[in-house]
């Protein structure tokens, strides 16, 4: 069980929520079903989104669309709410094709990110997608890709491509708060394709595939994984792999990032695990720098979790050295998700 899903007294307890919750959810979705209730962006959209509250793998993935996309002579721009930022409505050109051009306190840690990582894509964040997906399209987007969008469904999109874990596609199938499900797995029949994660290479995934069949989803299934491919420093630059560090996260699946820790031989004196985009306070970094420093060892983190460390708080890390983990996404059958792709972004008749 994850530390996403309740126990079996709590969930119990939770019961009369989460059916208010699925009945919330049922509504919503039966107004937006309607074709008047949703615009249309200026430029095809695609939705990269999940069904469960915490990581899978997405904005990994919206990276490596994103380059596709790039490659292909397209200029994307990515749409993201830009949670942990200012925002609010937005829309906020977060990076115009140069790279980014706010901090995370502005623009949220993911869309920060994807700045970095897609130097060439344009990066609006605000709650209002349609203003943003506007915005893009008037700083000469082809496409937008919506992050995290499946349940943002007031902003017509040309294809919905939905993240799960490969390993536990539906957690324990409960709707919040009594799981980690935002919506009944039958929503998948709205995806156009959908990607397994967090899966090897010769992992078949016959049983996570059979439990997407059984929602009634009829299209392409495709399994992903990601490679760790180093670390870097806080300028971005990479550096050699630490053999000891002390590790902190704030992401929405710390045990993964202790696991690709491990499995690069780097061994854990001491971890520490906050919540989903936690900013950490001065006196946080205090003491995680105190114990690298007792131990002689660097600080390791995640892409994301350093971008939040720029440039607010850098004073109380004093001489410690930290460094993050670096990874990109890897789509093992790549072929069916650029196939349904090209065919959603291709020009409109």
């Amino acid at each position: 069980m994850s530390a996403l899903e309740p126990g079996l007294l709590a969930r119990t307890l939770l019961a009369p929520l989460e059916l208010l919750f699925r009945a919330g959810v049922r509504a919503r979705n039966a107004w937006l079903d309607r074709p008047s209730h949703v615009t249309r962006a200026p430029v095809p959209v695609v939705s990269i989104g999940n069904l469960v509250v915490g990581g899978t793998g997405k904005t990994p993935l919206v990276a490596w669309l994103s380059r596709k996309l790039a490659a292909e002579g397209h200029v994307p721009a990515i749409v993201s709410r830009g949670y942990g930022g200012t925002a609010g409505l937005g829309p906020l050109v977060a990076a115009s094709g140069g790279g980014p051009r706010l901090d995370a306190r502005a623009a949220g840690d993911e869309p920060l990110l994807l700045a970095r990582m897609v130097p060439r894509a344009i990066v609006v964040v605000g709650s209002d997608r349609i203003e943003g997906a506007a915005t893009a399209a008037s700083l000469g987007a082809t496409v937008v890709i919506l992050d995290d969008g499946f349940q943002h469904r007031r902003l017509a999109r040309d294809l919905d491509v939905v993240l799960l874990d490969g390993g536990k596609p539906f957690a324990n199938r409960r709707m919040l708060p009594a799981g980690p499900l935002r919506e009944p797995p039958k929503a998948l029949r709205r995806a156009g394709v959908v990607v397994l994660t967090r899966l090897d290479a010769g992992d078949r995934a016959e049983a996570a595939i059979a439990a997407v069949r059984r929602t009634g989803f009829s299209g392409p299934v495709v399994r992903a994984g990601h490679e760790v491919t180093g670390f870097v420093g806080r300028d971005g630059t990479a550096v050699p792999a630490p053999k000891r560090v002390v590790a902190f996260c704030g992401i929405g699946d710390p045990e993964r990032f202790r696991s690709d820790l491990a499995a690069r031989g780097v061994a854990i004196l001491g971890f520490h695990a906050y919540r989903d985009h936690h900013v950490l306070s001065a006196p946080e970094i205090r003491a995680l720098a105190d114990e690298a420093r007792r131990h002689g060892v660097p600080l390791a983190t995640t892409q994301k979790d350093l971008v939040r460390l720029e440039p607010a708080g850098l004073r109380p890390w004093g001489d410690a050295v930290v460094l993050a983990l670096a990874i990109e996404a890897v789509v093992h059958d790549e072929r069916a998700l650029l196939d349904a792709v090209r065919r959603a972004v291709a020009p409109r008749r």
